[in-house]
């Protein structure tokens, strides 16, 4: 498999797995009711881009919004590619956009960081 999309929708990030390029992006909201029909089966994809990962896997998230339900399954695509790194596979580059003023996302940006002892470069932008 070269590239995988999921298309966004009201509810529903856009996931970009490029395989071959090494560019993984996560966009878009996460407002899922039950993410649980959704994300292990994306888990899985993202584990088939673990097993064979590009030297450099840039992953870029911009999300405006996700819930709390949401926000666990992507912690664990996190973690999973924070272990390419940790077991030197490929070096990782992680960069997460997010509002100037939202309070939420920067403090699981901080804490996801500090959990994982792992360096999240974070940028903010202010939406007009």
């Amino acid at each position: 498999m070269e590239k995988f999309e999921l298309k966004e929708s009201i509810k529903i990030p856009r996931i970009l797995i490029d395989y071959k390029k090494g560019k993984i992006r996560i966009t878009g909201k996460s407002t899922l009711t039950n993410p649980s029909e959704l994300y292990p089966r994306l888990i899985e994809l993202f584990q088939l881009y673990v097993n064979n990962p590009q030297p450099v896997t840039y992953l870029l998230i911009d999300l405006e919004f996700y819930n709390s339900e949401s926000a666990k399954y992507l912690f664990s695509i996190i973690e999973l590619l924070i272990g390419l790194e940790k077991e030197n596979k490929s070096q990782l580059k992680i960069s997460w956009h997010y509002d100037l003023d939202d309070y939420h996302i920067i403090r699981d940006i901080n804490r996801l960081s500090d959990e994982l002892n792992y360096k999240i470069n974070a940028f903010a932008y202010e939406l007009a």
